[in-house]
């Protein structure tokens, strides 16, 4: 690729992240590496108030298009071979989804894929596998805005994709209306996540043992590393393969349950907007946890825009050996 950088554009539920990078695979070792050149995430929440099959909102859909804005003026500054930029669960609901990819066209000429919940788990199983030894078998999780990714893989590669239906962002529109949350809306999430998870659960406990390794990402779990770490800033090398205990979680969870989003800044004071979709993602994690027999997950910072450039350079590899000398 005559070390031309490659961008990754990710179209979250809650959050849109941007990521240049030069991307390398070590056939030796046979793992791919990222030397991240330019990173940037901003939260728009773009799927907040969404219903199932409902509209994006008007103020999300302005939020949004004013973060790929930012990211298509920063693209022209890099020397980058190609980009990709995919779109997850709020625009695959989302009944208006082609009238905001339109305007984005119009506006920044970034070309969006919306990609499915199995394509999405597929390459987010990919991204996190970075930097982390990769176990016989492992129960992987992204919880994300609109949607929860479960991936079951052996030697990394993934077997078995499940998307559920619970996004934090969905959650805490729906049960965290009140400030502090009610116990009787905890109490009807709590039921709703566990009902969601119980319908896919057996497909893959049959498939875990005792040596399967839990892995997860997103900002859940890297927040919540962040918590348990006394973390007064986010910083990749000590979230990146840490690890989280079944009981910490529980703790952090008991914590931040029962108090007001200001309150809660004190848990998380590098991220102000996840002070009420922090405790939906915890209680996921938890039940997660608990349902599958886990007693620690180990947290990736990588994820799904990591998974698209490594899919995006396996293209482009293909497509030079077609070429030739």
């Amino acid at each position: 690729m005559k070390d031309k950088a490659l961008a990754a554009i990710d179209m979250g539920t809650n959050t849109f992240r941007l990521l240049i990078a030069d991307v390398r695979f070590n056939p030796g070792r046979g793992a791919w590496s990222i030397r991240e050149i330019f990173s940037e995430r901003i939260i728009t929440r773009l799927g907040g108030g969404l219903s199932r099959g409902g509209l994006l909102k008007r103020e999300a859909m302005t939020r949004s298009l004013s973060a790929l804005e930012k990211f298509a003026s920063v693209l022209p500054q890099y020397d980058i071979n190609k980009v990709s930029a995919v779109a997850t669960s709020a625009l695959r609901e989302a009944g208006n989804s082609g009238e905001f990819l339109t305007k984005v066209k119009q506006s920044t000429g970034l070309s969006i894929r919306i990609i499915s919940g199995e394509e999405e788990a597929k390459k987010t199983a990919t991204g996190m596998l970075i930097g982390i030894k990769i176990p016989e078998t492992a129960l992987m999780v992204d919880i994300g805005g609109g949607s929860t990714e479960l991936i079951f893989a052996l030697r990394g590669r993934p077997l078995l994709v499940q998307s559920l239906k619970l996004g934090v962002v969905y959650l805490a529109g729906k049960y965290m209306r009140k400030d502090p949350p009610s116990m009787q809306d905890l109490g009807r999430m709590n039921d709703e996540i566990i009902r969601e998870i119980m319908q896919a659960a057996g497909r893959f406990i049959k498939r875990l043992n005792d040596t399967s390794l839990f892995i997860g990402t997103a900002g859940t779990v890297t927040s919540l590393s962040a918590i348990a770490g006394g973390l007064t800033e986010f910083e990749h090398r000590k979230i990146h393969r840490s690890r989280l205990t079944r009981e910490k979680v529980n703790n952090i969870y008991s914590d931040i349950s029962r108090i007001t989003a200001r309150e809660r800044g004190e848990f998380i004071p590098f991220e102000s907007s996840r002070l009420d979709i922090i405790v939906p993602g915890t209680l996921i994690l938890l039940r997660l946890m608990e349902i599958f027999g886990f007693r620690e997950i180990t947290v990736s910072n990588y994820g799904l825009r990591e998974g698209i450039l490594v899919d995006l350079c396996r293209k482009i590899m293909r497509q030079n050996e077609k070429k030739g000398p």
